[in-house]
């Protein structure tokens, strides 16, 4: 049973590193496209996408309309901070392996206590077992 709570810690743990160097990634990715001038143009960009065929049963033009349109406002919030980009992509790299090692260090302590608590629930069985 403890092998398999860490097996299943060292699995979320993957996952959860998998996730920020992602998000990491994403970051530098946005900061390039800044570099390059064509973060200005996304707005236009995503205001034309059309629906991927794949969803195309079930989702609606109806329906994707207020999403492009929201994904549009948000893009053009964000081109009015283009200028503070790369500066705040450094920091939030930085603030995502910060986030990174807090969680990561959440569970492993609870990965520890959950190994504590099945070696006293396993001592308290062979107690139990024991006649008196």
């Amino acid at each position: 049973m403890k092998l398999l709570l860490w097996v299943v810690t060292l699995l979320i743990l993957l996952l959860w590193t998998g996730t920020i160097w992602v998000f990491t990634g994403l970051a530098d990715w946005l900061a390039a496209q800044v570099a390059t001038g064509e973060a200005a143009n996304l707005a236009a960009i995503i205001a034309q996408w059309p629906v991927p065929p794949e969803l195309a049963p079930w989702i609606g033009e109806a329906f994707l309309l207020p999403l492009r349109d929201l994904f549009a406002w948000t893009v053009g919030v964000l081109e009015s901070l283009l200028p503070f980009l790369p500066s705040l992509v450094g920091i939030l790299s930085v603030l995502l392996w910060v986030l990174w090692f807090i969680v990561a260090a959440i569970i492993v302590v609870l990965a520890l206590l959950g190994h504590w608590a099945l070696s006293k629930a396993q001592g308290l069985k062979r107690s139990l077992r024991r006649p008196a």
